[in-house]
């Protein structure tokens, strides 16, 4: 099965991603603590919960919703420009957004069952994954073609990929990454370089939706 997503679309795709992979949320947080208090070996099951929860999200969400919205061009558009309003909403919280608390460090040693199970319940409990894998994936797919699966599974990839590579780097590098985080002027130019990103993927979207 061929693949109709063009090479722009792409590049847009995977700026969308890189800034949200790489943006502090409860995720990157989560694996934070967990690489500053045991490292990047200790927090792999966490990781791995969390990549299961947004394959199981991306199949419910992203494939499921493609398919049942399929041959109705009305709703395909209704949901680009809600794909394209929630990045603007994202772009919005980023540039007001306030601390990122990094507080909340993991207590004691725990087993890899545990740490798996948590990874997958906050990924399965962010209520953003909704959004984002049925309102914003889809429109990078060609929705109204039979290639759609084929779209959608090419973006699900890079989106894994893209989220499993951030939590190493979050993890590994976690002692630096920190004082980032915790100086108020240094995190408050990150959210503002995330909320312009987002805003650059917002219009270039936009403008590729009014030339269909």
């Amino acid at each position: 099965m061929a693949s109709a997503l063009t090479f722009s679309s792409f590049l847009y795709f995977l700026l969308l991603c890189t800034t949200l992979a790489f943006s502090p949320g409860p995720m990157t947080l989560l694996l934070l603590s967990l690489g500053l208090k045991d490292g990047l070996r200790h927090s792999l099951p966490a990781q791995f919960g969390a990549s299961v929860s947004y394959l199981v999200s991306i199949m419910i969400f992203a494939v499921g919703f493609s398919e049942l919205i399929k041959g109705y061009p009305l709703i395909t558009q209704a949901i680009q420009l809600v794909g394209v309003a929630y990045i603007l909403y994202l772009a919005y919280k980023q540039w007001t957004g306030s601390a990122v608390n990094i507080s909340a460090t993991v207590q004691g040693r725990e087993s890899s069952r545990s740490l798996f199970g948590k990874g997958l319940l906050t990924g399965l409990s962010n209520p953003k994954a909704i959004i984002l894998f049925s309102a914003v994936f889809p429109q990078f797919a060609a929705v109204d073609q039979d290639s759609a699966a084929a779209d959608i599974a090419i973006l699900g990839l890079t989106f894994l990929i893209l989220q499993f590579a951030s939590g190493c780097l979050y993890c590994y590098f976690g002692q630096r990454i920190k004082h980032v985080l915790e100086s108020p002027r240094k995190r408050v130019l990150l959210q503002r370089v995330t909320a312009l990103l987002l805003l650059a993927v917002a219009i270039l979207l936009a403008r590729g939706f009014s030339h269909q």
